[in-house]
């Protein structure tokens, strides 16, 4: 969007609210004597005469969205080059003022009733609702005409919206830096609210392998701008301005995250800042399960994912006891010190191991786990990276002591259940009469 559009657009949205405009789109309706006049402007830019062709210049541009339909049918179909050249120049303007109109029907409809032709508004509401707290959201999105950039191009090709999400990044973490700006330092911005609910709605629309990854901050997502001050606020606080609205987009957002870049990233977001959500399980499953994604990642993500539901996962843990991934390298310091520094790796199947020998009341020392000195062995709150297994062959008897132990369990007799509080227990049942004596 060039600048001249981003101020037009910016500049009617910024007075909407004062410029009288219908909330009726039907009100935008060309009518058929301004479609013939530009039709007319039209075919004079053909004309042999200099002056002639720039007088329908200058009436084209002044009649704005009036002449779009004239000057799209021109580009595409005029058989003079030089009328499809002009044509072409003058559809952005017309197109930045076709917007800006429709903007100002839709803030002008302040009670929803009619239907409006927006970028992104199909979308939006199908993902985050109808209602009113939905609809001031998208209000306060479409403020910004970078916001309304981004929601053009998710009408168009997947590619351009790939793009148009990659860029939009980019600018927003670029006013998370120190910028110079002609000699001029501009410290670190703040993010609002209603642009990272613009994007995060944009990556719920786009799917991941569409946004190109290059330049400089090509790690970026989403994820990023999750954890700003105003998303923090909007998701802890239920009294925030948008905070509702805002968590179906998180919802939705959490649901589609595949991308190893986002789940190397949201491991801790998912067990902490987004722990409320339903969605954040499924989504810490995924990141365990995932190629690619970080070692150190997975055992994090398996950390939050059994927090408060031990039972839940168990048979998870039990999925992941064959999992070769390196979480991370435990230091052990100099054991001799006639020899190296002693370094073991942890697997993710050892973490997995270690949460389900806790949760059965069992202690990891009694399966050859090796601690570091002065490592403090918390069996109520395993986590990872501070234990491993000395080596392969310690790992497979842990393994097979496990297997065991589960064995002898599935063998005992199932516990009688116990009556429950308040309920009478049941008599024993009573003797046989004794036989009567001849």
């Amino acid at each position: 969007m060039s600048r001249f559009i981003v101020a037009l657009v910016a500049g009617g949205l910024c007075a909407a609210a004062g410029l009288g405009a219908s909330p009726d789109p039907k009100d935008l309706t060309i009518p058929q004597q301004e479609l013939s006049k530009a039709r007319e402007l039209v075919r004079k830019l053909g004309s042999e005469g200099y002056r002639e062709r720039e007088e329908a210049y200058a009436d084209l541009v002044k009649m704005g969205r009036l002449a779009r339909p004239a000057l799209l049918e021109a580009a595409a179909t005029d058989p003079d080059p030089e009328v499809r050249f002009r044509c072409s120049r003058l559809l952005p303007r017309a197109g930045a003022d076709d917007l800006k109109a429709r903007l100002d029907t839709f803030l002008a409809d302040s009670d929803g009733k009619y239907e409006h032709d927006l970028p992104g508004l199909k979308q939006f509401r199908k993902t985050v609702g109808q209602d009113e707290k939905s609809r001031s959201l998208f209000v306060d999105i479409i403020k910004s005409p970078y916001n309304v950039e981004l929601l053009q191009a998710l009408d168009r090709t997947t590619t351009e919206a790939g793009r148009a999400v990659a860029d939009r990044r980019g600018l927003l973490y670029s006013h998370l830096q120190n910028r110079n700006l002609g000699g001029r330092v501009m410290p670190p911005q703040q993010i609002p609210l209603e642009d990272i609910a613009c994007l995060l709605f944009a990556e719920t629309v786009v799917p991941s392998k569409e946004i190109p990854r290059t330049g400089m901050w090509s790690y970026v997502t989403g994820a990023t701008f999750i954890q700003q001050q105003s998303s923090n606020n909007a998701l802890n606080n239920a009294g925030a301005a948008h905070a509702e609205a805002y968590r179906r987009i998180v919802a939705t957002w959490i649901e589609g995250r595949e991308d190893v870049q986002d789940l190397n990233q949201l491991a801790y977001i998912a067990g902490q800042q987004l722990r409320s959500f339903p969605q954040s399980v499924p989504l810490l499953r995924k990141i365990v399960t995932t190629d690619g994604v970080y070692g150190y990642a997975k055992g994090q993500a398996l950390m939050y994912l059994i927090k408060g539901r031990e039972k839940e996962e168990q048979a998870f843990l039990r999925s992941r006891l064959k999992d070769d991934t390196l979480v991370t390298t435990v230091w052990f310091g100099n054991v001799n010190p006639n020899q190296q520094p002693q370094q073991l790796q942890c697997l993710l199947k050892d973490v997995a191991l270690a949460m389900l020998i806790t949760q059965t009341g069992q202690k990891m020392t009694d399966y050859g786990y090796k601690f570091p000195n002065g490592a403090a062995v918390n069996d109520g709150t395993i986590g990872y990276g501070n234990y491993a297994f000395e080596n392969e062959e310690a790992r497979a008897a842990a393994m097979v002591k496990f297997g065991f132990w589960e064995l002898k369990q599935s063998l005992k007799p199932a516990a009688k259940e116990a009556p429950k509080d308040g309920q009478p227990k049941a008599d024993p049942p009573a003797a046989a009469p004794a036989p009567a004596r001849r």
